[in-house]
């Protein structure tokens, strides 16, 4: 549940690392290719921006961010938290696991694979493709394509040798796994891909129960019509089938205000504090 977050120590060394090597790079808006921050409770603030997720980097870019997932707070050390990356005007596709960790995801960007982290590749071929188009780009009197990859090098060489990052030969092999091996541990499955990680002990062969609208899209059902029994399910649902709700109710982008401050209301009851103050500001835009 909930709890202090703290900075992890590789994105405190890389922000101050960043800083110092600012000035070899002048052609590169951030040496990293992101903007980096660390607040315990933003998330990212989009309604896709799971509750329980708290952002390290900011693209610029269609709002894409990269965020710690907590699995509601059963991570406590954040450097080992999955990393996701948020992509919000990709509707119905917006969260995808990136990396299983803060070391992993760093070795993967800083060493030249900043673009499958940013885009979701359909295969191994397509990613392939992508990069060769990529190194034929034109340049322009606006862009010169030389410079931008000779200083990303630099930051390469270097972060490589700050910070010990390992090699990463093939990033879509690493994803699938890391996908794979997320699916077979989750307890329920959610309309964003993350699903949900056991929180209580449970006998064996017990399933846990999903909620009672999900196989709906829950932007268009009406939630007013059948007020008693959310406010029944709400107060009486495991805690794992809540949290799954919570999550399908952000991926759908539902706007229902008496159903968001319900949500919040059990989430503070049950401990989710931090996740109950990230769900009100990025559904309803209040802190």
């Amino acid at each position: 549940m909930s709890s202090h977050a703290e900075m992890p120590e590789l994105l405190s060394s890389i922000i101050s690392w960043e800083k110092e090597i600012a000035k070899e790079v002048p052609y590169l808006e951030t040496p990293t290719g992101y903007f980096l921050q660390f607040k315990p409770n933003d998330n990212g603030a989009y309604n896709c921006s799971p509750c329980d997720s708290i952002m390290f980097a900011s693209t610029g870019c269609d709002g894409v961010h990269y965020s710690l997932l907590t699995d509601f707070g059963q991570t406590k050390d954040l450097s080992q938290a999955p990393v996701i990356c948020v992509s919000p005007m990709d509707f119905g596709n917006c969260i995808r696991i990136v990396a299983n960790n803060l070391f992993e995801f760093f070795s993967l960007s800083l060493q030249g694979h900043e673009d499958f982290l940013f885009n979701n590749f359909e295969s191994q071929a397509a990613y392939e493709q992508f990069l060769q188009e990529r190194e034929h780009a034109e340049h322009s009197e606006y862009f010169d394509y030389s410079k931008w990859k000779q200083q990303k090098e630099i930051v390469r060489e270097r972060a490589v040798k700050q910070f010990n990052l390992k090699q990463i030969d093939s990033p879509y092999q690493y994803v699938k796994q890391l996908r794979e091996k997320r699916a077979a541990s989750i307890v329920l499955t959610t309309a964003d891909r993350l699903g949900i990680m056991p929180l209580q002990p449970r006998e064996a062969g017990v399933q846990r129960r999903t909620h009672p609208w999900s196989n709906l899209e829950l932007s268009c059902y009406s939630w007013n019509d059948a007020w008693d029994e959310v406010i029944a399910f709400v107060n009486s649902a495991e805690i794992e089938t809540l949290l799954a709700f919570v999550r399908d109710c952000q991926h759908y982008y539902v706007d229902h205000v008496r159903l968001i401050r319900q949500l919040q209301d059990r989430l503070e009851q049950l401990g989710f504090h931090s996740e109950a103050e990230r769900l009100m500001h990025c559904m309803l835009q209040q802190w």
